[in-house]
């Protein structure tokens, strides 16, 4: 029988590992805000084009590691507990951004800076890939009567993380001269990322054991995968496609949002910046409330509700968003509200499928691979379809392709209920 929880476990474990992946998410995004000048140092090549396309490749090559991170840690998490790879998740980011802020460039030590930062990078991803599903999984097993509203939180503030990288920068642009930023400014978001992850690393020591790993601990597989591939093959596909919901909308509405609003349509850059912060917080500040509605009305319901609506909007909105810069707020901030609710409920029945024995297996595996096929692949099958077919809406109807599979997915899959946490399988 599963110990009692306190109250003070269910809150340590809401705040440690919601705070652990927004900041997680801040060190791996930072990146990407700084990838112009990083491509100056670590990736010379004469060619400012070239620089950058190298920087990217780079990011990718961290967003790519993300699967097999969260293949290495849900291992050990499913057989010697969820708390110990949290701690080293954060850790592992902690200790590599650190080591980004203060690497010397390619001026100074050759190719090897280039190597050696890219190692860093993959280090980056694998941590964020066992960071993100082992807190799901943590909270949830911590609270599982309010599964919802952990998940909710949880995810609200990893794009929190989103927001501060930018924040960051655009701090850091403000008060120093462009070329010192280029020199020095950028180590400052990386080690100031780094900083806090490692007191996260710290705090961490206090997180308590899931209730529910404790009850099967004796019982654990030596290899988790195998069994969730030999015994919950449906499980992992239903999750994929679930993942994909929420990967489609971050990567179509906020990722590639940029981009389509100033190549695309050809409206001016700042003012599209700001419109997409404004949607971020529009698309987190209600999931939350998501996630509560779901403890209380069945996990399945807000993001099958909020998923129809977002079908039925998208387009139209796509089609206000095309007519002039000034519809690109409203039309976002409608799209945002809906996505949150198809979203932020979603990551509740996405821990609900799998049982205790491979549940962090399970969530990895999923959770990482649609994000990283579906969330990876979606800016460029866009662009690419805009390019051969002429249709601006592409993105509209890419979007509204991967909820239909997501929500079928999740009607379709069984949860398994708080009092179920601990089955075998």
């Amino acid at each position: 029988m599963a110990r009692e929880i306190s109250a003070s476990e269910r809150r340590r474990a809401l705040t440690l590992g919601s705070l652990g992946g927004g900041l997680e998410f801040y060190d791996f995004v930072i990146y990407a805000v700084f990838a112009d000048v990083i491509g100056q140092t670590f990736f010379p090549s004469g060619d400012a084009t070239a620089n950058l396309l190298a920087a990217f490749t780079v990011f990718a090559i961290g967003y790519l590691a993300r699967p097999l991170g969260g293949i290495l840690f849900s291992h050990y998490g499913d057989r010697l507990g969820r708390r110990n790879m949290l701690r080293l998740s954060i850790g592992g980011m902690a200790g590599a951004t650190i080591l980004m802020g203060l690497m010397p460039g390619y001026d100074n030590i050759g190719i090897a800076a280039s190597v050696i930062f890219v190692g860093l990078r993959i280090v980056q991803g694998m941590s964020l890939g066992g960071e993100i599903p082992g807190a799901l999984v943590l909270i949830t097993e911590t609270m599982p009567r309010h599964r919802g509203l952990a998940c909710g939180v949880l995810f609200m503030m990893i794009n929190v993380g989103l927001l501060v990288a930018h924040a960051v920068q655009w701090g850091i642009v403000a008060a120093l001269p462009a070329e010192d930023v280029s020199a020095f400014g950028w180590r400052i978001g990386f080690l100031l990322g780094g900083a806090i992850a490692l007191a996260g690393f710290l705090l961490r020591v206090r997180l308590s054991e899931s209730p529910a790993f404790e009850e099967m601990e004796a019982a654990t597989h030596k290899v988790p995968l195998a069994m969730l591939f030999a015994r919950h093959g449906r499980q992992v596909l239903a999750g994929f496609l679930i993942a994909g919901i929420g990967a489609s909308i971050v990567s179509l509405l906020y990722l590639y949002l940029d981009t389509y609003l100033t190549r695309i349509l050809g409206y001016p850059g700042p003012a599209m910046a700001s419109a997409s912060v404004l949607g971020i917080l529009m698309f987190s500040l209600p999931m939350p409330l998501a996630g509560w509605l779901g403890d209380r009305l069945g996990l399945k319901l807000p993001t099958l509700a909020g998923g129809l609506a977002l079908i039925v909007a998208v387009v139209p909105a796509y089609v206000w968003m095309a007519g002039d810069a000034a519809s690109v707020l409203p039309a976002l901030a409608l799209l945002s509200i809906l996505a949150s609710f198809a979203w932020g409920a979603a990551p509740a029945p996405l821990t609900a499928i799998f049982p205790t024995a491979v549940r962090y297996s399970g969530v990895a595996v999923s959770y990482n691979l649609g994000f990283a096929i579906i969330g990876g692949l979606t800016p460029l099958a866009a662009t690419a379809l805009i390019r051969w077919s002429g249709d601006s809406q592409m993105p509209a109807y890419l979007l509204i392709l991967f909820t239909v599979l997501g929500l079928a997915a999740l009607a379709a899959v069984r949860l398994l209920p708080p009092e179920d946490r601990a089955a075998q399988g």
